[in-house]
């Protein structure tokens, strides 16, 4: 490992001599006339362009299943998830010819609209820090839309997931309504051995095991939106009102003592929850003459969450925690840029606010607020030629809290850096870097201390401060023939890591956030994918390996973990078969902490693409109907070895149905987006 790291580093450092960067601002624009003489992944010094094939686009029913088919061997794409991120797990920004898009905008975009796709492994502007950025360059349309409809029904694992989408372009403005909604029956469960040691020396080992469980949800969301796309200005608008419930969530197990107390008893927990919340979001780009413009973005919510949960335990007085909670959220970010041949100056402001006010009632009465404002400021230096790119975004971050009346200020010095090196049309070296903070999670940051058995309880730590996080991502990427090859090297640095730590006292075993220790990650990647027979048969392996460490006053760990993940496809007629394997393997959750074992993921697929249909038929772990995860770890006062049984990755047979129709005169499509995440600082006691 060392070896390989050492050399693509030396390659890297000379070749960012010389440097470039047109990607600050993401823009839609006409893709040059190109000779493809072989396969369609043309790397450049800024980007990579992904040409799709008209088989490809015959096999494909959106844009996510476009992109997996093409195999992009440094992407993990999943078409069922609706998630796209690099092999180590870092986030992918998505764009629609140029314009910010969310999960369901890709879901719902036609493949037959797609002209090409740009893959941008350093992104810079205001998405420098992200692992990566997709856009989909779609045709332009003079007049026209299109709809597209999915129903997806799971038969053993019971859930439902229904998507609509409608849009109409006239000229340079697009009108789009998207509606989904989702629900599920869920059974998974945990049992396992506990061993606890209080104060006083006294000592409580528990036995669980499930005798029931079940989890419902269901969530809806709507979005109406407006874009407009000219040569000197772009607007992306729109306004949306997500709801999410569990309207039952119950679950009973029996629990043997042994120690400090004695005997068989049974736990039942039930509990509930809604949320409720409007959006506003509007970005608008001002182009001016002499290479200058301005970027706005705005977003607006107001949420309103509730959760109320009751805890019975024989021969145990009852827990109960009702919270009802107001939370309004408002973000803006103002950038200018000024670019002259070669070289791009740009500077951005942004400011985050967040106001939670949580009233508690049940067995822990009280008020909570929370205030957090982030205001961040950077100057971006880019520079560009045929080969070469670079940019370097430095600046200071503050963030601002209030808890209950008591401020608490932190200021850090943030940075991000990037460097790509086109060797050729085919082969390429990159670095993306960052040297930054994390931002709070406010159910973290409280001073509320919430029982959750007759001696367990989680406990606040107002004192919780945020995370400094620098990072590092080496990568090639080439092709040879029908071949491609991507290999990549992650650093990553947690100082003041946030994780749980356990105390005791002479009757409670307290769980509470805190920052303790440092996390050091390393991570190689390798990537091979193959097409043969035309492209009909395609085959994608990867291998991982992943040394970290956790070092600290109360945790010192360490793995060493090899895992390998592979894909088979083929494609014949109207058909699609693909066979995707996982292995398992045992790593390290940082922020639990804890060691957990995971295991292997089998998954067959057919599909089935006619005109304007489409019908998928998923088999996932078909040998179990619980994927099963083991967690052991031991926190000195607490030890646990647990077994999580999930239904939801356990064997799954999942159908789809999906209709997509495009109508008008070629000529842009406006991109959709719906958010279904509800943002909520409620201190949820998780028995």
């Amino acid at each position: 490992m060392k070896k390989l790291t050492l050399l693509l580093i030396v390659c890297l450092m000379a070749a960012t001599i010389q440097a470039q960067n047109e990607n600050d601002s993401i823009r839609a624009e006409a893709l040059p006339e190109i000779v493809v003489n072989a396969d369609g992944q043309i790397e450049m010094a800024d980007k990579t362009v992904l040409l799709p094939t008209a088989l490809e686009k015959m096999h494909s029913t959106n844009g996510f299943d476009l992109l997996s088919v093409m195999q992009t061997t440094e992407l993990e794409v999943s078409p069922h998830t609706r998630s796209i991120t690099t092999h180590s797990g870092g986030e992918v920004v998505v764009c629609i010819n140029g314009m910010e898009a969310q999960p369901e905008d890709v879901a719902t975009l036609r493949v037959k609209n797609i002209r090409s796709i740009e893959y941008i492994r350093t992104p810079s502007g205001k998405y420098a820090g992200k692992a990566g950025l997709v856009n989909f360059i779609t045709y332009k349309l003079e007049y026209g839309g299109n709809v597209y409809l999915s129903a997806t029904e799971g038969l053993f694992y019971k859930m439902g997931d229904y998507l609509a989408f409608t849009d109409f372009t006239k000229k340079k403005f697009t009108l789009s309504l998207t509606a989904s909604g989702d629900w599920a029956h869920d059974h998974s469960f945990s049992e396992g051995n506990e061993a606890f040691v209080f104060a006083d020396g006294s000592t409580l080992a528990r036995v669980f095991t499930s005798e029931s469980s079940l989890r419902k949800t269901n969530n809806q969301a709507m979005r109406l939106k407006l874009t407009s796309t000219g040569n000197r200005q772009r607007l992306n608008a729109y306004i949306s009102l997500t709801r999410q419930a569990s309207p039952c969530e119950e679950s009973i197990m029996n629990a043997l003592y042994d120690g400090r107390y004695n005997g068989t008893t049974q736990r039942h927990i039930s509990s509930n929850s809604q949320g409720i919340v409007p959006t506003f979001y509007a970005n608008y780009t001002l182009y001016l003459p002499k290479d200058q413009a301005f970027d706005f973005t705005t977003l607006a919510s107001f949420g309103h969450n509730k959760y109320n949960s009751i805890y019975n335990e024989t021969a145990q007085s009852a827990i109960s925690s009702n919270v009802i909670e107001e939370n309004n959220t408002l973000r803006g970010m103002a950038r200018y840029y000024k670019s002259w041949k070669t070289l791009t100056l740009s500077s951005s402001l942004t400011y985050d606010h967040n106001y939670y006010k949580d009233n508690y009632t049940g067995t822990s009465m009280g008020e909570q607020r929370l205030t957090t404002d982030v205001t961040m400021g950077l100057v971006q230096l880019s520079s560009s030629s045929q080969k070469y790119y670079y940019y370097v975004s430095a600046g200071l971050s503050n963030s601002a809290v209030n808890l209950n009346d008591n401020h608490y200020n932190y200021s850090s010095p943030v940075a991000f850096y990037g460097g790509n090196y086109a060797l050729n049309s085919r082969h390429a070296l990159s670095l993306n870097g960052l040297i930054t903070h994390t931002l709070f999670d406010p159910s973290n940051k409280n001073d509320m201390t919430v029982p959750t058995s007759f001696f367990e309880a989680v406990k606040g730590n107002p004192n919780l401060a945020p995370l400094r996080v620098l990072g590092n991502t080496l990568s090639y990427n080439g092709q040879l023939g029908n071949t491609k090859i991507s290999v990549s090297y992650d650093n990553n640095i947690y100082f003041d890591n946030i994780l749980h730590r356990y105390d005791a006292d002479q009757n409670i075993i307290y769980d509470s956030r805190t920052n303790d220790g440092t996390f050091y990650g390393n991570m190689l990647s390798a990537t091979y994918a193959y097409a043969a027979f035309g492209g009909k048969l395609r085959l994608s392996m990867t291998a991982i390996e992943e040394y970290n460490r956790l070092r600290g006053n109360t945790y010192n760990l360490s793995r060493n973990i090899i895992r390998a993940k592979a894909s088979l496809t083929y494609l014949t007629g109207d058909w699609k078969l693909r066979f995707n394997y996982h292995t398992p393997y045992t790593t390290i959750d940082i922020r639990g902490p804890f060691l957990t074992h995971r295991s292997p993921v089998y998954e067959w697929l057919v599909n089935w693409n006619h005109k304007n249909w489409g019908i998928e038929a998923l088999v996932r772990n078909p040998f179990s109907r619980y994927s099963l995860q083991n967690i052991t770890m031991d926190y000195g006062c607490f030890c646990r070895d647990t077994r999580n049984y999930s239904e939801t990755d356990g064997f799954n047979v999942n159908l789809t149905l999906t209709y997509s129709l495009g109508y008008g005169k070629k000529s842009e499509r406006g991109d959709t987006s719906i958010s279904k995440q509800i943002n909520s600082a409620i201190m949820k006691t998780y028995y």
